[in-house]
Order: structure tokens, then C-alpha cells, then sequence
């Protein structure tokens, strides 16, 4: 599962308390805010979320986060109606401009999916870890609709850094959101950090696996360049440099995924050819 992260750089997080169909957020929000988001050009993903056991929503909040991997801001507040977001400046946010929007907010953001609509995985997996995780002290934890890759179930995100951790059960989701409130990334479950191209996200748990970097915010530089061979990135974390070779190998076996009406799926691994760490180098700032 590792570098099998959606690419995304703004998150739209919306409040709504369900039910959920399969095809939310479509067909859940007006459709006057989906053909608005529909519209921006850029890395834009649009969730759901809801307060576990909670489905009384007066004012809905709604997060924005965006990140490039390297940078990172969130946003926080609550509207009186969907219809409010219409106006919100997608295009910039998009962009990395942080708006005049509710509050800034830093306090780490987590969010499981149980979207049980789109794949019975996502509830009869997610639930339980909601509930492992809302008995942590000062872990903000909601439900979320889809954020991709069901086989994995359960998933969970952790913002601002928008990493994801899958194949989680209650130890390992505990784990993740406690290393995670103290600045570090359990690596165990690590799937990726969704502001990276799949092959930044394998050279970044590459790097981590080799060396034990854990720090969440260690990642300085990244930069890739397609070759004969693959793809070239170029790393810069807790000020090490690195440069790797990637290509992908032949598709694995495939195997049947899902709690219920589940579908045959099959990959290609990620093979490093070369992996090399450089001295005095001097890297530019993506």
C-alpha cells in the first residue's frame, strides 16, 4: 500500500451529517457548489465529514487545508447554509493562497472513512477505529466519506500534513494519531502523503525505512525528473539529501478485495533501482 496516496493539495472538508449514498459528495451537496468546485482547476478533493455520534448539525463547519507537501495552512469555520462556499476563492486556494476564511487553524485534524455506502469495508472497518481513536485526549477525530483506496480499509487521514495511514485496526490507528499529535509518522501503516506524485511518496518511505527519519515535518525538498528508466527524485529531509531511481514492476497477482460486493484488483509495485545519499549538495526550494 505504501505510495498509493490520492494526489490532492487543497481539501475541502465539509460537514454533513449523513446518510451518505454511495455517490456522496455528489448528490448530497447543492448542486450549484458541486458544478463550482467541478469548475477550479487543481489537485481539489472534496469530503464529508461528521462528529462520531453526533448527527445534529446546525451550523456546519467547514475545513479547508491545502499542502505541497513542503507547506502547509488550514482553515476553520461554519457556514449557515452549503450554498455559503459558493464564493469562496477556489481558484487561489488552489494555488496555495491561504484565504480570509473562518479562523487559521493548527490543531492536527483526523478523519476515518466509514463511508459504508461506497464500500461496506469502510464502516465494518473504519467504525471500530473511530471509536478506538475518540478516547484519545486532544485527537480531534470525525468520520469521513470516500478518500480512496477501500482496499486498504480502514483509512485515516491526519492533517495538516494530509498523510494517509491504512490497514489500520485499534492498536495501529491509536498508534498512528499518537505519534502523530507528538510531531512524529508511524511508519508501520504509512501509505503516503497525498501532496506528492506516487513516486515522491515512495522515495519518502524509502527514506524513512532506511535512515528512521520519523519527524512528520522533516521533508525539506522534493524534485523528480522523468528518465529512460524511470523517474529521478530528488529528496531533502532533516537536511540529508537523497537521490532515487524508481520504475514500476510487473503487475502483481491479483486478489479480491471487500466486506461485501468487492472486485478484483491488482497493482504494480514500486521497484528502486538506484537509491544514493549526497553530500554538499546545495537544493532550491520546490
Amino acid at each position: 500500500m505504501a505510495a498509493r496516496a490520492g494526489r490532492t493539495h487543497l481539501w475541502v472538508l465539509i460537514e454533513h451529517p449523513g446518510p451518505w449514498p454511495a455517490s456522496a459528495p455528489d448528490d448530497v451537496l447543492p448542486r450549484v457548489l458541486t458544478d463550482r468546485l467541478d469548475s477550479v482547476a487543481g489537485l481539489i478533493r472534496v469530503v464529508l465529514i461528521r462528529r462520531p455520534h453526533n448527527r445534529q448539525v446546525a451550523a456546519p463547519t467547514c475545513l479547508l487545508a491545502w499542502s505541497d507537501g513542503i507547506r502547509q495552512w488550514m482553515r476553520e469555520g461554519a457556514v449557515e447554509s452549503y450554498d455559503d462556499l459558493v464564493d469562496l476563492p477556489f481558484e487561489t486556494m488552489a494555488a496555495g493562497l491561504e484565504p480570509n476564511f473562518g479562523r487559521s487553524r493548527r490543531t492536527p485534524f483526523f478523519a476515518v472513512c466509514t463511508h459504508g455506502k461506497k464500500d461496506a469495508c469502510c464502516a465494518e472497518l473504519g467504525r471500530p477505529i473511530v471509536s478506538a481513536l475518540t478516547a484519545i485526549p486532544n485527537a480531534d477525530v470525525w468520520e469521513c466519506s470516500h478518500i480512496g483506496g477501500d482496499r486498504f480499509a480502514a483509512n485515516m487521514i491526519a492533517w495538516p500534513s494530509a498523510v494517509y495511514f491504512s490497514r489500520l485496526g485499534a492498536d495501529s490507528a491509536v498508534e498512528a494519531v499518537n505519534s502523530y499529535l507528538s510531531g512524529q509518522l508511524a511508519l508501520p501503516h504509512l501509505r503516503g502523503r497525498a501532496a506528492l506524485s506516487l513516486p515522491a511518496q515512495a522515495a519518502e518511505h524509502a527514506v524513512r525505512s532506511a535512515t528512521g527519519i520519523s519527524a512528520t515535518d522533516a521533508l525539506e525538498h522534493v524534485a523528480e525528473s522523468a528518465t529512460d528508466n524511470g523517474t529521478t527524485v530528488d529528496i531533502r529531509m532533516a537536511e540529508r539529501y537523497f537521490r532515487f531511481v524508481l520504475r514500476l514492476g510487473l503487475p502483481q497477482g491479483s486478489f479480491d478485495h471487500g466486506c461485501g460486493a468487492g472486485g478484483t484488483v491488482e497493482w504494480n509495485r514500486w521497484i528502486i533501482e538506484h537509491l544514493h545519499e549526497q553530500t554538499d549538495v546545495v537544493a532550491h526550494s520546490s
